[in-house]
């Protein structure tokens, strides 16, 4: 079987994305995973000394809880269509462009399906962060929405 990942920060542009994104699994009966990434590449270094220990679990509990409820809002579109669909939350200490690799890999995915911007904005007026790294480490074939 096909396999899509759709990898998602829960920006406006995810809508985009997924509208791209449906009629393709639709048409070759794809399965779909909806992946979000929660990276503390470098983050949990910067509030170390600010934050206990506890109330930094506090956060990354909060984090994920927001992150499930995200991919599950995108994912249903696909449920409707009677595909195959899953979602999946990924946290490491990598990137995101490298956590999304990282997932692609592993899941043996045969496209990966993700935005050209998001939560960053216009941080890259061109191509975002994110997906340009996806783009440049070249971990699968991948369709950027713009």
């Amino acid at each position: 079987m096909y396999k899509i990942l759709l990898a998602t920060d829960g920006s406006e542009h995810t809508q985009k994305v997924i509208e791209e994104a449906l009629p393709i699994a639709e048409s070759i009966q794809a399965s779909v995973t909806i992946l979000t990434v929660i990276s503390e590449h470098g983050f949990e270094n910067r509030i170390a000394g600010e934050v206990s220990s506890e109330k930094w679990n506090d956060i990354k509990q909060y984090q994920h809880k927001e992150a499930e409820e995200m991919v599950e809002k995108a994912a249903q579109p696909f449920r409707e269509k009677n595909l195959k669909v899953e979602t999946k939350v990924v946290a490491g200490k990598m990137g995101e462009a490298d956590l999304i690799c990282e997932e692609a890999r592993e899941g043996s995915y045969n496209l990966i399906i993700l935005g050209s911007h998001g939560l960053r904005g216009i941080k890259e007026m061109i191509l975002g962060s994110v997906s340009n790294k996806v783009a440049h480490i070249g971990c699968k074939s991948i369709l950027i929405v713009k």
